[in-house]
């Protein structure tokens, strides 16, 4: 699954895009058996993608601040990018806890 980007300044996520992927035998050794990206694998990308956007969003604000830049599109994509990815990190993790409290509340 592969959704194209509106602007080539914002970059789809690495870690969903791999989660999707199916794994070829030329990405793994002949004698280890190819496993699929586990839910840690793609939060913990999902993660990182957020931490690397806010501190670029923070990059830019002070290069803004300090009028090292004139480049306002590429700042306003960045800030865009920083709020969606901080976005969807929240929505992951707000439906994890509701599924871990679903499966407590389940009688056995």
């Amino acid at each position: 699954m592969f959704i194209v980007p509106m602007s080539p300044v914002i970059n789809t996520l690495e870690s969903v895009n791999r989660a999707f992927e199916p794994k070829t035998e030329e990405n793994a050794e002949s004698t280890e058996k190819v496993n699929p990206p586990t839910f840690f694998d793609v939060f913990t990308g999902i993660f990182n993608n957020a931490v690397d956007a806010n501190q670029q969003k923070q990059e830019d604000i002070l290069q803004l601040m300090m009028g090292d830049t004139d480049n306002l599109e590429e700042i306003q994509a960045n800030i865009a990018k920083a709020e969606i990815a901080t976005e969807l990190l929240v929505n992951v993790k707000n439906a994890v806890v509701d599924a871990y409290k679903e499966i407590i509340q389940m009688n056995i």
